[in-house]
């Protein structure tokens, strides 16, 4: 599949102004294979922890539904992870990880509308992480708007972890054990 610019359907009026159609520019574009209705969609965030608040992202207009970054293992500290929310929709934050687990996510997944494709964000060792992303294959049938995943390697706020995106050769050696089974099929879409 090659991927597609966002449709935007424009027509020329008579006077030679150019027009959107009678529905508008549209947002509508294909990311790794999967159709979403908007290009605009939530980042990995303390909003997108519980089944609650995937829900409303799912309802929203929001092209897709990401996850909070599910690592196993990962032990949410309250003395240390912090949070605030000055207006209710922007965070300041230094959360880390999700501090639910991965299966917490794909158990919440299937429970979603399915009208748009869903991000399952995931991080850890290269071999949790593999055997996340076949897991993640597994599940993505049962999805109708289809699923992606992210793996979070650049979070900083794990105290003793550098971010593993900053060095190219880790990162080369962490990505072959993920992929050492195999690549998962092309995009992850139901």
């Amino acid at each position: 599949n090659s991927l597609q610019p966002p449709s935007v359907y424009m027509a020329a009026s008579s006077d030679n102004a150019v027009n959107a159609s009678a529905e508008g520019p549209s947002l509508r574009t294909v990311v790794c294979g999967l159709s979403l209705p908007s290009c605009v969609f939530n980042s990995s965030n303390p909003f997108a922890t519980s089944l609650e608040d995937l829900q409303a992202l799912d309802a929203s207009a929001a092209g897709a539904v990401a996850t909070r970054t599910a690592c196993p293992g990962f032990v949410h500290d309250e003395a240390t992870m912090k949070w605030a929310s000055p207006d209710g929709a922007n965070t300041i934050n230094c959360l880390g990880y999700s501090p639910l687990p991965f299966e917490y996510y794909t158990g919440c997944l299937p429970q979603l509308s399915g009208a748009k494709p869903c991000w399952l964000s995931i991080s850890g060792s290269a071999e949790e992480v593999g055997a996340m992303v076949r897991e993640a294959a597994a599940l993505a049938p049962s999805l109708p708007g289809g699923l992606a995943v992210e793996i979070n390697l650049s979070c900083p706020n794990i105290a003793g972890k550098p971010t593993l995106a900053y060095d190219f050769d880790a990162l080369r050696d962490y990505l072959g054990t993920v992929f050492d089974a195999g690549p998962p099929p092309p995009t992850l879409a139901g």
